[in-house]
């Protein structure tokens, strides 16, 4: 056994992946200081070791004959063997060395070496990624906000004109740092997933119709669905890492990957000046943010120059008034951001019918337990809806709620996903018992958060034959019921939902929608 390098998990001596987290494994027996102190192709001399992960390592090297430091990345061995690593790597040489842009990643060099491993030169880069920026220095002000977002899309606008879509834009893929008197100087790097246009279509295909490369916190609605993509879903990935900028907070929240796939092919995300009354967000730079998110890319900004002009006018806007002390605003306190997600590859296999109007999804994610359990910390701090009279009970405080053991449900009734399992329990003439049924409901929370979806499914209808008011529980039903894949129950528990005339009833419309 090997601890996994991303989450630390003992992993299975021959495994490619962790089979806790799902991030890729470094290969066994691979050695720590093979290349320290050694020179690559002739021409690197290797210092020393400043990062690495399942598929590589990164070195700070020197290029000999120019005399200057350089990133070298390096693939392990073991997948220097495997056809589509290898052209994922190399396309990420090639997309690079296209670009010719100040804000663009520079690759000097690429190749490998006698005993066959491949590596790239880069330029070597002092600064920090911007999430590590959010999490250190938020709020960040709107000044600051343009000219990092103006930079990310000139880079973009370079590529674009070129044919090379990004497809994977984040914050961890943005660099900062000081330079030449500039507080933030950004450069975009990893376009390992980039798409390359090539004119005659002579460019491999590395990912096939339906699959889906990215990470989903930052995808566009078209790409959560496997669609052909251009330079407008780069667009998109910029509004919501806008959205983040401003408000410190992601535009959707969820607990899986598949509920981040769904917020954004069916929400509309709540305005960041609405997000962030407390902060002062222009309303220029909200509208702009909330063009970027839309659904359809005709009606989002057309190419990453027009963006990028448009950004720079939120600067000549009127400044939005900070609330003063005597005004009276109720404000949606969201803390300053932790580095919550590790970049991670996400996969949807092209049975993407839930989405596309049928019925299964089929997941590999690469995400830490840590970051599953804090979106779903952050998406459900509210109290779940009952459709309960003015007469109802209160809801008990945490230290009220009961927590005993529940007695498990017939299978069959599991399996019908509906309250008759009370009348098989013995229980139906039993009165609704609020203060139980939230505590399953909480506990039914926890095991969807930790994907055991199963389990999840019992407490819920458990919490339901405690209490048949609890309108929550049809809507988290039917969440269970899609990531199972089974399009027949989801529905019929977002129909039911909908029939307590819930709040978010257009949102769960166009999620029923997506079913039928």
């Amino acid at each position: 056994m090997r601890p996994c390098p991303e989450c630390r998990s003992e992993v299975p001596e021959d495994a490619r992946f962790c089979t806790s987290c799902g991030a890729a494994a470094a290969p066994a027996g691979e050695p720590e200081d093979e290349w320290l102190g050694k020179t690559v192709a002739g021409k690197f001399r290797v210092e020393a070791l400043v990062g690495q992960g399942g598929m590589g390592r990164l070195y700070r090297a020197r290029h000999l004959a120019l005399d200057r430091p350089v990133a070298l990345k390096r693939l392990h061995r073991a997948y220097s063997h495997d056809p589509q690593i290898v052209q994922r790597f190399q396309r990420e040489a090639r997309a690079a060395s296209r670009l010719d842009h100040p804000n663009s990643i520079a690759v000097l060099d690429f190749g490998a070496t006698e005993d066959g491993s491949l590596f790239m030169a880069m330029e070597l880069l002092s600064g920090k990624d911007l999430a590590r920026v959010i999490a250190e220095e938020f709020p960040l002000g709107e000044p600051r906000i343009l000219r990092i977002g103006a930079q990310i899309l000139s880079a973009l606008g370079e590529a674009h004109a070129h044919g090379v879509v990004h497809r994977d834009l984040k914050p961890e893929n943005v660099m900062v740092e000081p330079r030449r008197g500039e507080q933030d100087f950004v450069k975009v790097l990893d376009f390992g997933i980039a798409r390359l246009q090539s004119p005659g279509g002579a460019e491999p295909r590395l990912t096939q119709a339906g699959l889906v490369c990215g990470t989903p916190e930052y995808m566009s609605p078209e790409q959560a669905r496997g669609a052909d993509l251009d330079a407008r879903s780069d667009l998109y990935s910029v509004g919501v890492i806008l959205y983040q900028l401003a408000t410190g907070d992601l535009p959707f929240q969820s607990d899986t990957p598949v509920g981040f796939l769904t917020k954004h092919l069916a929400e509309v995300p709540v305005p960041p000046r609405q997000r962030r009354p407390d902060l002062a967000i222009s309303a220029a730079l909200d509208a702009l943010v909330a063009r970027a998110l839309e659904k359809d890319p005709a009606r989002r900004f057309q190419t990453a120059e027009e963006m990028r002009e448009a950004l720079l006018a939120c600067a000549a806007a009127p400044a939005a008034p900070r609330p003063s002390a005597s005004t009276s605003v109720e404000i949606t306190v969201v803390e300053p951001p932790r580095r919550s997600r590790r970049p991670f590859w996400f996969f949807v296999a092209a049975m993407v019918v839930a989405v596309a109007g049928g019925g299964s999804i089929a997941i590999l994610a690469r995400r830490s337990a840590a970051a599953r359990n804090e979106a779903f910390r952050a998406q459900q701090a509210q109290t779940p809806t009952a459709t309960a009279t003015p007469s109802s009970p209160p809801t008990p405080s945490p230290h009220a709620i009961h927590e005993g053991p529940v007695s498990p449900l017939p299978r069959e009734a599991v399996e019908r996903g509906d309250v008759a399992a009370t009348a098989m329990r013995g229980e139906g003439s039993a009165p609704p018992d609020r203060t139980r049924a939230l505590a399953l409901f909480k506990r039914a929370e926890s095991r969807r958060a930790e994907q055991d979806v199963d389990g999840a499914i019992q407490l819920y209808l458990a919490a339901e034959a405690a209490d048949p008011g609890l309108a929550d529980v049809h809507k988290k039903l039917g969440l269970c019921y899609q990531l199972k894949g089974d399009a027949r129950r989801a529905a019929e528990r977002y129909r039911r939902y909908l029939a307590t005339g819930p709040a978010d009833a257009a949102r769960v419309r166009a999620i029923l929608a997506t079913l039928q």
